[in-house]
């Protein structure tokens, strides 16, 4: 594997990783999730070292596949700030890496691979855009907005069952009900703004990024989506709402396949402990020591070879 720096437009900064093996191949574009995470899937000052999208490259890269995966604004190298970013930022930088890809001229299809919230941006990419394939990890066909109610959902499922007093005093003070009254006067401060951040109790908001993110309409994108799409979620995954990728064959115009892995997470790894938004920062300190969990990517790795085998434009 040859990996080499490059930088889109002007300042996105990113990582080519091609096969040794002359000759045009397919590229896959990493898309990431939200927050300040870098191409590498890694937070700033050394929190959250996932890897997650560095691990993805080098083996799709060892499958036969170009990758780019880049910074995101205020991420890395990258200059900006990741907060004053929205939806619309976020995909003018995708679709420029979308765009080199295809201008290189040992490029033969492009596949765009979002995570979490980057699915969201594969989603609008493979809609408006001329790209050969389309792969959803740990979202899909949600909009931001409803995957953020079913993770308030979760939540407070968790915060009323808890036991002893904990749970009593939950219930008691209806916690579910008090917090949606604070989150819904949140969102509309957001929703009324006309500014990139606005501070709410003191803490900065991505008003921006809320405000673009409620006007998309995922599934109306997903009608325009003629390519081949691969979904993928794991059971133990407790920021999306699986069921929703049963809708996936009846939105798109091609080929679809969607897969739910048992004991896998939000980040792909394996985890056998019961799955918990309120654990999800002590969780992810163990499952980050495991691999990338086995039989889900065998399961991408499949579908990357049948793209393969079939001469790149249909599966």
């Amino acid at each position: 594997m040859i990996e080499t720096e490059v930088i889109i437009e002007k300042d996105i900064f990113a990582t080519l990783s091609c096969p040794e093996q002359e000759g045009t191949l397919p590229a896959i574009l990493l898309i990431a999730g939200s927050g300040p995470i870098d191409r590498n899937g890694n937070g700033p000052k050394g929190k959250y070292q996932t890897n997650l999208y560095k691990e993805l490259a080098h083996f799709f890269t060892a499958l036969g596949f170009i990758t780019l995966r880049y910074d995101k604004r205020g991420t890395g190298k990258r200059s900006g700030s990741w907060m004053d970013a929205g939806l619309s930022d976020l995909l003018h930088d995708a679709k420029a890496a979308v765009s080199f890809l295809q201008a290189q001229q040992n490029v033969s299809d492009v596949i765009v691979c979002g995570h979490s919230e980057g699915t969201i941006l594969a989603t609008d990419i493979a809609a408006k855009m001329e790209v050969d394939g389309c792969m959803l990890l740990s979202g899909g066909v949600d909009n931001l907005m409803e995957a953020l109610g079913h993770q308030r959902k979760q939540a407070y499922k968790e915060l009323l069952a808890m036991p002893g007093w904990k749970g009593w005093l939950n219930r008691k003070m209806k916690i579910d009900e008090k917090n949606e009254k604070k989150t819904e006067k949140m969102f509309r401060k957001m929703k009324e703004s006309s500014s990139d951040t606005i501070r709410i109790q003191g803490i900065k908001q991505p008003a921006k990024w809320f405000r673009e993110h409620d006007a998309y309409h995922t599934r109306e994108a997903l009608q325009h989506v003629t390519c081949p799409v691969f979904a993928l979620h794991g059971d133990k995954d407790p920021l999306v709402e699986s069921s929703v990728l049963e809708e996936l064959s009846g939105l798109v115009q091609g080929e679809s396949e969607y897969h739910i892995v048992k004991d896998m997470e939000h980040g792909l790894r394996g985890q056998t402990e019961p799955k918990s938004i309120l654990e999800t920062k002590k969780l992810m300190k163990i499952v980050l020591e495991r691999p990338l969990h086995e039989e889900g990517m065998q399961l991408m790795a499949a579908w990357l070879e049948r793209f393969l085998s079939s001469g790149h434009k249909s599966i």
